[in-house]
């Protein structure tokens, strides 16, 4: 397991009961990484086709490139591998409120890179999406806002992202490779 932006959670993500190597990666020398790199630095001093699972929490938002990011990602991650990425959405209180955060996301940023839609300017790397979830305050899940906006992400948010602002979104990509 690859767990990239790790801070100070390196082995959080680890299921219960199930024993894993965890590879943390940050460029904070205080964090629990067992590499220090600047993940806006290409490439990675990682193998390629070496890890099954790489978590990206609260990081992508924080880097400057985000398909070669996912280029790298894609690279290190063996065909099959899941790919977990949470970051805040752009509508949200979060997204605005660190001066850390570079970019600005929507819960459709990925869909370039699916490999049933493609899209030639990005060249690859190509995944499939298997979870792709908004997630919003409690207020908006009681009342059915975020059923409709995770069922109807285009136009949630072409017009209601922020009346109805989210938090964070969830990804779940598999790695295709072949």
């Amino acid at each position: 397991m690859l767990n990239l932006g790790c801070g100070s959670v390196k082995n959080e993500f680890l299921e219960a009961g199930r024993a894993a190597e965890v590879v943390g990666v940050d460029n904070n020398p205080d964090s629990e990484a067992d590499l220090n790199h600047d993940l806006n630095q290409f490439p990675y001093p990682l193998d390629s086709d070496s890890f099954d699972l790489i978590i990206m929490q609260d990081v992508l938002e924080h880097l400057d490139n985000v398909p070669r990011v996912l280029q790298e990602v894609h690279r290190v991650a063996r065909d099959g591998a899941l790919i977990r990425i949470r970051m805040p959405h752009y509508s949200s209180y979060y997204t605005y409120n660190d001066p850390t955060h570079r970019q600005l996301l929507g819960a459709l940023f990925l869909t370039g890179f699916e490999v049933s839609n493609p899209n030639p300017v990005y060249g690859g790397p190509w995944f499939r999406i298997q979870k792709r979830e908004i997630l919003f305050p409690r207020l908006w899940r009681l009342t059915g806002i975020a059923a409709l906006a995770n069922r109807f992400p285009l136009r949630w948010e072409q017009l209601f992202a922020f009346v109805f602002r989210a938090e964070n979104m969830l990804f779940e990509l598999v790695v295709v490779k072949r």
